[in-house]
Order: structure tokens, then sequence, then C-alpha cells
């Protein structure tokens, strides 16, 4: 399938995409901490089932600790990635409302 736009220019249609929404905050932060999602993903999953956003920060920032302190870099280093993509993004939104 094909899409044309309004200037004559063709582009590819994209699938839809289908994308599962954990239950729990816990759930996200898991399954980015096992490899079983990317960083991105499971940012993006974190943001929609956390009830406030400094519960999903804190959240967050509580699996990176424990991570650390069970010597469990992978983890840390996959969560961590997750904090900076956070981080990156609230400055991207903070700039743009100045």
């Amino acid at each position: 399938m094909v899409l044309t736009m309004r200037n004559g220019t063709c582009y590819p249609a994209l699938r839809p995409v289908s994308l599962r929404v954990p239950d729990r905050v816990e759930d996200a932060l898991a399954e980015c901490a096992h490899g079983e999602s990317p960083p991105d993903i499971a940012l993006m999953q974190l943001l929609v089932v956390s009830p406030t956003e400094e519960a999903g920060v804190r959240a967050l920032g509580t699996a990176i600790w424990d991570a650390l302190e069970n010597r469990e870099t992978h983890k840390a280093e996959r969560l961590g990635t997750m904090y900076a993509l956070w981080e990156a993004a609230r400055r991207i939104v903070h700039a743009a409302l100045r």
C-alpha cells in the first residue's frame, strides 16, 4: 500500500504497531532490565502506567539503585539509558516552554 500526499509525493504506508502496555510500573522496569524491551519502549510504557511523573522517576531511580546494589551492572546500564532518555526529553520540553 502506498500513501500519496497532496503534493503528489508517494510514501509507503506503515503497518500499525501494537505495543503491549504493562499493568504496573515495576513490569516496565523489569522488562527493560532483563532485555525484554528496549529502553525507549520501556520508558514510553513507564510513562503510560505511572500515576505521576514523580512516581515514575522515583520507581526508575529505585530500580537503578537496586541493580547497582546487587552488582547487576547490565541491568543498571539499561535502566540508566531509560533515565538518560527521560532527562533528554524533559530538557527538550522545558526548553520549548520557555
